[in-house]
């Protein structure tokens, strides 16, 4: 991209704050998701519903891989931006369902393009020794999400209306989008593109025929399914339980992203100390055991907060680990199986978001808790079942 520290820093800023409303948009649904069923005047089945095929645009995140290889990281962010700004402002212009889905649709395409884009534009112009400290940052987006935009976004749709959130995020994509113009630089042209999209789908085919892979997709699947499970459901609990405003629901995913930083943060410092795998079944174990204790705390606001702090810790610990250990399963095809393991996610996703509105409607807290502990349970036996003839390697 250029050798100036300083335009690649800015470069990187301007990056992460794109990365933090994409996923703003990802998370905003989740705890209003009530709020946005009454302003549309629809069931709150038909909201998570919506929050599915939002996350069902993770599979298209091989093929939007594919597209930047082709056209160049910088068009494609450019593009996604667009989109993103598109799909926002005719939310917060239209309040009609149809218009919601479209919304989340685009959203979750344009991020499905945005991140590795710019993952690849990082891993282009960083050396592997710095490259986990520079990915880190603008993965500090996510937490970011939780921490300042959700509840930034509770207040404004306390006072103003569901809508608003939107047209500001739409505003700010625009502002995105042409700092993002001028400080980028075009990308060399590939001569390699075609190469690699025909290749594709044979390292698909290859990396599934390995029984470590096997293991960790099924691991993310019922990881992923679990957590969806909880999360489309958890804004509609406080609301519903402990009379919480919208406000107050905001600040209340303050204590998420905390669990979700220091998640992170103990991945940083005591997964390599401890062994990947040690560390993924240690954090699956306690998840587990966060999900059916989450239904003994529904005693008080306090204890269902540091209930669902300890879910959110585990799970972000635990589902950071495993991006680490999936990237050294298959050396030779990281990318591959990396977009595996995110499209398999984003299925685990969907059926986490279709099965949570529909079993909360229709039988409340207790089996929602128990269909995700179930979940993490078998994801720690996928874990179990791929590595446990590996013994010989180390993770």
């Amino acid at each position: 991209m250029t050798n100036n520290p300083k335009h690649f820093a800015g470069f990187i800023s301007i990056a992460t704050l794109s990365k933090l409303l994409f996923n703003i948009i990802r998370r905003l649904v989740y705890p209003f998701a009530p709020e946005f069923a009454r302003g549309l005047n629809v069931d709150l089945s038909a909201i998570t519903s919506v929050i599915a095929i939002n996350q069902a645009t993770a599979l298209l995140g091989p093929v939007g891989a594919g597209f930047a290889d082709k056209y160049g990281y910088r068009i494609l962010m450019l593009f996604s931006l667009g989109i993103l700004a598109i799909g926002t402002l005719a939310a917060g212009l239209i309040p009609v369902y149809s218009v919601l889905v479209i919304c989340l649709f685009l959203s979750g395409l344009a991020k499905s393009i945005f991140d590795p884009s710019l993952q690849a534009v990082i891993a282009n112009f960083i050396p592997f020794e710095k490259r986990g400290k520079i990915i880190g940052i603008t993965e500090l987006s996510w937490a970011g999400s939780t921490l300042i935009g959700i509840p930034l976004a509770g207040i404004i749709i306390e006072r103003f209306s569901w809508q608003t959130p939107f047209l500001i995020i739409g505003g700010l994509c625009i502002v995105c989008f042409f700092i993002i113009l001028k400080i980028m630089p075009k990308d060399k042209r590939k001569t390699r593109a075609s190469k690699t999209r025909t290749r594709m789908m044979t390292n698909w085919k290859t990396i599934i025929k390995n029984r470590k892979v096997l293991g960790i997709l099924s691991f993310v699947f019922f990881m992923s399914l679990a957590n969806d499970n909880l999360f489309v459901i958890y804004g509609a609990w406080l609301e519903q339980s402990y009379s919480l405003s919208l406000t107050a629901i905001g600040f209340g995913t303050v204590f998420i992203g905390l669990s979700e930083i220091l998640g992170e943060g103990c991945t940083v410092f005591f997964s390599d100390r401890i062994g990947l795998k040690k560390s993924i079944i240690i954090g699956v174990s306690l998840c587990t055991c966060a999900y059916f204790l989450l239904p003994v705390l529904n005693i008080g606001l306090t204890y269902v907060l540091a209930g669902l702090f300890l879910v959110f810790f585990t799970f972000e610990f635990t589902i950071v680990t495993s991006m680490s250990l999936s990237t050294e399963l298959v050396p030779e095809l990281r990318a591959s199986t990396m977009s595996a393991f995110f499209a398999i996610a984003g299925i685990g996703r969907v059926a986490g978001a279709f099965s949570g509105g529909i079993v909360w409607s229709r039988y409340g807290l207790l089996p929602i808790c128990l269909i995700s502990g179930f979940c993490t349970f078998a994801a720690l036996i996928s874990i179990l079942l791929g590595f446990y003839q590996n013994k010989s390697i180390r993770y």
